[in-house]
């Protein structure tokens, strides 16, 4: 599956990425959601999983996905934070929020989620 991974630390987005690709996922890194956005709008079809951090800087995790979610798309997205904030899931559909620190069990299940919004 193809996966489009979104976080503006260098390194969480790497072991993101690294993690899916031993799983057998296709992945492309973006640094911040306007780089993400730009990327999906090349390619709106090509995406099985969109990862994205909440806070970013440019433009954040859900303000991404409710552009996504404008454009038609119901790409399934994983949307991960450090910083305790839980998004209106139902809103953002088909949606799951994992809490940083998460396990690699639980980052992969997110992504089996897909159509019901649900916070892990």
């Amino acid at each position: 599956m193809k996966v489009l991974v979104v976080d503006d630390e260098p390194r969480i987005a790497k072991s993101l990425a690294r993690l899916l690709q031993v799983h057998g996922h296709e992945t492309t890194i973006a640094h911040d959601g306007l780089e993400a956005w730009e990327l999906f709008e090349k390619e709106p079809q090509g995406w099985g999983v969109l990862i994205t951090d909440i806070r970013m800087p440019r433009l954040d995790g859900v303000n991404l996905t409710r552009r996504i979610r404008a454009h038609g798309s119901t790409v399934h997205v994983v949307l991960i934070s450090g910083h305790g904030e839980s998004p209106d899931i139902e809103a953002l559909s088909p949606a799951v929020f994992l809490a940083k620190p998460f396990k690699r069990a639980d980052l992969l299940a997110a992504m089996e989620g897909g159509g019901t919004p649900q916070t892990v």
